[in-house]
């Protein structure tokens, strides 16, 4: 994978704005940051925001008719994508790039979390094997809805249907 550097920095920030409505909360410095720490991946126009988490992390509440089961607690070393975006979206470039995305975390839990009313994302995310595993609201007054999904690279858990296996 190719890593951003700060001379990327420019052409990033492009592609943030040309998708202002689906990323509004994007700061400049934020993104600096990443790019320092290595969290930016940019190959063929696709930009993608990650980070692995430095420990156990609960990011998730599993629930089945509104009676709460477990939360799903990321392991330190696990990924959470935080953003992907291709400046010419629709060309497969963003297909190639997640698909080596997943690989590059091979034997690593994906989590992310997405706008529920950004149904093309959440279809993208299927097609790769995401399962929702929770629900999430963000805003001061938990006005915007969004959704978790976990792919599950390792073998700690089995979530399937909604439900833990074992």
């Amino acid at each position: 994978m190719n890593h951003a550097t700060m001379k990327d920095f420019d052409d990033i920030m492009e592609v943030f704005k040309q998708y202002g409505d689906t990323f509004p909360h994007i700061r400049k410095d934020k993104i600096e940051t990443m790019i320092e720490f290595h969290n930016v991946i940019w190959e063929e126009n696709v930009l993608i925001t990650y980070n692995h988490y430095k420990r156990k992390q609960r990011v998730a509440m599993m629930s089945k008719k509104n009676r709460v089961l477990s939360a799903y607690e990321a392991q330190k070393g696990d990924c959470i994508l935080h953003q992907i975006a291709a400046k010419n979206q629709g060309d497969g470039s963003g297909r190639r790039i997640f698909e080596r995305f997943i690989d590059y975390n091979k034997g690593r839990d994906i989590v992310l979390s997405v706008r529920s009313a950004n149904k093309r994302a959440i279809e993208f995310y299927k097609k790769y094997k995401f399962v929702k595993v929770s629900d999430i609201e963000w805003g001061k007054e938990s006005q915007v809805k969004g959704e978790v999904y976990l792919l599950e690279q390792k073998p700690l858990y089995r979530y399937k249907d909604n439900e833990w296996t074992s």
